[in-house]
């Protein structure tokens, strides 16, 4: 499963295509804003919209640290950062993901309070009790032991921290197009009702604060795009496939197959 997430997910050339693409429309790459990345580093549905949801749930400050799971090229990362002053620190297991998140972080001038780790999300490459929090968005389809993955998260945070997960979730029975943003074949697709998560969530010992529906963020995102593109997009960051991908996920949601919801837990 492993392989056919890294080959799902795996292309070279992220950073050379937007870096090209930002030179093209003109903008200083010596002084570049990270929002400007925000149409191709938030790879979830909502994009931004999604990531401010997230980020307005968690209380952190600058003297937490905190862990986003399937930190991808590290939009939603850097974005923490920004708006919390918490040191972050990203996981992927995409090699590809990392090296480009690094990139991009260092381009922007953020490394300083951000770095990034190639991991799995059901085996943390970290020490028990070592985060103030910890993210995942839009990971949980990837992965079919929730079990191990809640018990993951819960391990690495430490008494009285947050977990905050923004995933993909079933809502109706129904057969979903193929390829889907996280996986090309349902071989490999996971995702579940948010029952599942729950059921998981309190296996691991953690305890269950809330969930919200974000339903009419995924139509809204899907049905209502912006007037004007943005300068770079998900195309650059997975490639032509995308645009097929993006289409499926928007059947998906249009037929109320799947809903992206934002669940918190905290570690007792």
């Amino acid at each position: 499963m492993t392989e056919s997430v890294e080959q799902h997910y795996g292309n070279d050339g992220i950073v050379q295509r937007i870096v090209e693409a930002l030179t093209q429309s003109g903008f200083d790459m010596e002084n570049l804003d990270p929002d400007v990345l925000a149409g191709a580093d938030e790879f979830h549905i909502g994009g931004r919209e999604g990531t401010i949801q997230v980020a307005s749930a968690i209380n952190i400050n600058a003297e937490h640290q905190l862990l986003d799971v399937g930190c991808g090229i590290g939009g939603a990362a850097r974005f923490f950062a920004r708006s919390t002053g918490a040191s972050v620190t990203g996981v992927d297991l995409t090699p590809e993901f990392v090296g480009a998140a690094i990139e991009l972080t260092n381009l922007v001038g953020m490394s300083g309070q951000i770095d990034f780790k190639v991991g799995s999300a059901t085996d943390l490459p970290f020490m028990d009790d070592t985060f103030d929090a910890v993210t995942m968005l839009h990971v949980g389809m990837n992965i079919a032991d929730k079990d191990q993955m809640m018990s993951e998260l819960a391990r690495v945070c430490r008494p009285q921290g947050t977990i905050l997960i923004y995933d993909v979730t079933i809502t109706k029975k129904g057969d979903l197009p193929y390829p889907m943003p996280w996986s090309s074949t349902p071989q490999f697709s996971f995702p579940e009702p948010v029952e599942n998560y729950e059921k998981a969530a309190a296996q691991a010992g953690l305890r269950h604060i809330g969930n919200s529906d974000h339903y009419d963020l995924a139509v809204k995102f899907f049905n209502d795009p912006p007037a004007a593109p943005p300068i770079v997009t998900l195309g650059h960051l997975m490639g032509p496939r995308m645009m097929q991908m993006k289409d499926n996920a928007a059947e998906a949601v249009n037929q109320g197959l799947i809903s992206p919801v934002m669940m918190e837990f905290r570690v007792p």
